[in-house]
């Protein structure tokens, strides 16, 4: 069984919240009853060394309201650093599931903040052989969303989606991106 799926399995509270949201169909916002976001990220990876990783990727995300001013969320993202002092090559994939809560800034625009589970995979390449860890836990994080158009938003914000010890103890991001209403 790979990692993978044993972060997916740890998900499926929150897998099963969204797919239960759009069986009921909420309803819950005027512009549609689902969206799909695609972000750019800047993650930073800390680990023992006291060196960071900071790799860049992206982000995909798939929402669904659940009530007014709550949607579930569900991420999948990561990210790619060659030639660092920790590895060759070092990977981080992430996978979480959130519960998001908006607050209202002007006509077009809302503060929100999450809070979830996440399962991470680091994969470091060393010397062309390959070493992989796993973490999860608890998730957060906060920021802003702009109305564009009816279907269309720009987000920003910032998740740390794993905190705890071991070699590489955290992972948090920072993403900008939009957001499509279907």
């Amino acid at each position: 069984m790979s990692r993978i799926d044993n972060t997916l399995r740890s998900l499926r509270p929150g897998i099963a919240l969204l797919i239960l949201s759009v069986g009921l169909g909420s309803g819950a916002t005027a512009q549609a009853a689902g969206y799909i976001g695609l972000d750019g990220s800047s993650l930073t990876i800390e680990n023992t060394l006291d060196d960071e990783l900071t790799p860049g990727g992206i982000r995909l995300r798939l929402g669904m309201p659940v009530a007014p001013m709550i949607d579930v969320e569900l991420h999948l993202g990561g990210g790619t650093e060659d030639h660092t002092l920790a590895a060759d090559r070092f990977t981080a994939v992430y996978v979480g599931a959130f519960l998001k809560g908006y607050l209202p800034v002007g006509r077009r625009s809302a503060l929100y903040g999450l809070a979830g589970v996440s399962g991470v995979d680091y994969t470091q390449t060393l010397d062309r052989r390959d070493f992989s860890d796993e973490r999860s836990g608890f998730s957060y994080g906060f920021g802003l969303e702009t109305e564009l158009s009816r279907r269309v938003d720009l987000s920003a914000d910032y998740v740390r989606y794993v905190s705890d010890d071991g070699p590489f103890s955290e992972l948090s991001s920072v993403n900008l991106g939009l957001k499509f209403y279907f």
